[in-house]
């Protein structure tokens, strides 16, 4: 019976284990500065973050910001890279995101990309603006990075 008893418990740890899961954190405008730039993270829509395999979050003011940290790095400790929609502030993972690109729209570094969890809330900030182009991802890798203004 106790070698029951102790199969059992063994099986359930390893299933409360489970899949690793890689979430983003809040972001603390009071501590929370960008990784790149250093500036204290307080236009929060616009903040956005990379977890590692090993848990650890870098948070960044901007996705310029991160994205010039991606690209200093090899990328093989990356598991989530999140943007946020700046019309709501819900976490969206990169890939998975529309963007907005204009050089004269306001970002916290001036890089001009805002980023939307669907087509319809691009469109709607476009519309409001007055301006901008509608990019995926796979337009967002190409774009030569670098303050706009």
């Amino acid at each position: 019976m106790k070698k029951i008893a102790s199969l059992f418990f063994v099986c359930f740890l390893t299933a409360c284990g489970g899949t690793k899961t890689y979430e983003p954190e809040e972001i603390n405008p009071d501590i929370d500065v960008c990784v790149i730039c250093n500036m204290s993270i307080t236009a929060e829509p616009y903040a956005t973050e990379i977890v590692l395999k090993d848990g650890t979050v870098h948070k960044f003011d901007d996705i310029g910001c991160m994205i010039e940290w991606m690209n200093e790095q090899n990328g093989e400790d990356i598991a989530k890279k999140y943007v946020r929609d700046v019309t709501n502030g819900k976490w969206i993972e990169l890939e998975q995101a529309v963007y907005v690109y204009n050089p004269n729209y306001w970002t916290p570094m001036n890089y001009g990309v805002v980023s939307f969890a669907n087509e319809k809330n691009a469109k709607e900030y476009m519309e409001q603006e007055g301006k901008g182009e509608l990019w995926t991802y796979e337009q967002l890798k190409k774009h030569r990075w670098g303050f706009e203004r």
